[in-house]
């Protein structure tokens, strides 16, 4: 069995995949755990994300009708493919570098989704459950919209969601109760709203550090900081939302009262 270079969960735009086919939502998915989760960035070849996927190499290629895998990414505006010299005549390294996300406009999705569903369900379904999640309610898996403005917002025919709405009813991987849709599927993972100011620091942090970094650029103290914390899971820090003030503050690491000496260790740069 192939070794899967894979994170324990991945963190992808709502833009990316309400843009993007069923398909290569799950194509892009799969990408995402593979992709270093500080640079954002992966030089995986369309071969091993097929062979990942379970799919063909064939189908991530373009027609006369038909944009090639690459292509659309590129046409999202979300991810840049670049070309660099893998220092042999016979291939070409490619980079895919996806943009930071922004907060509220995201959504986390577990490799526990990956290895539950790739080799039991179709791709296309696969890549339908996460465009659904893309439509949840906030901290939820409640889908409340009207049918129109979800056909609107994750770009599919209203013909298509019916018939896939009714596999995953089939399948147990979705309830309808009311107007509503419940999604079931397991490694959808949910922001909690009473952590919200802390996933938003969070969040802001680890963009600046991915963007810095994978351009070369240095990092800020506080990036400094709140990475070196990371590094050791925040080992020691009893108040994450005091940690996150002080980081968001510019005063993290410098001279504190005693409260706050008791809530957020000092740290060793």
């Amino acid at each position: 069995m192939t070794k899967l270079p894979f994170k324990e969960y991945t963190v992808m735009s709502n833009t990316l995949i309400q843009k993007l086919g069923c398909a290569d939502v799950y194509r892009t998915y799969v990408l995402l755990l593979i992709a270093n989760k500080y640079t954002l960035t992966t030089d995986t070849t369309i071969e091993e994300l097929a062979s990942f996927v379970g799919d063909k190499p064939a189908n991530y290629k373009g027609g006369k009708s038909s944009k090639s895998f690459n292509d659309k990414l590129r046409a999202t505006g979300e991810v840049s493919i670049q070309n660099k010299d893998s220092g042999r005549n016979d291939r070409t390294w490619t980079d895919y570098i996806f943009s930071p996300v922004t907060y509220g406009n995201y959504r986390r999705i577990n490799r526990e989704f990956y290895d539950s569903y790739n080799d039991t369900l179709d791709l296309k379904l696969r890549g339908f459950i996460l465009k659904l999640f893309s439509a949840t309610e906030p901290h939820s898996y409640t889908i409340t919209l009207p049918m129109r403005k979800l056909e609107k917002l994750i770009h599919m025919g209203h013909d298509t969601i019916n018939k896939y709405i009714d596999q995953l009813i089939e399948l147990d991987l979705l309830d309808e109760v009311g107007d509503s849709t419940i999604l079931k599927a397991k490694g959808l993972i949910l922001d909690q709203p009473k952590n919200k100011y802390v996933e938003k620091i969070k969040t802001r942090l680890e963009h600046m550090i991915a963007y810095n970094e994978s351009r070369g650029n240095p990092i800020s103290r506080e990036c400094m900081i709140y990475k070196k914390y990371k590094e050791s899971n925040f080992e020691g820090v009893k108040d994450m939302h005091a940690l996150m003030k002080s980081l968001e503050s510019g005063l993290a690491g410098r001279k504190q009262n005693m409260k706050d000496k008791e809530e957020i260790p000092d740290l060793i740069l």
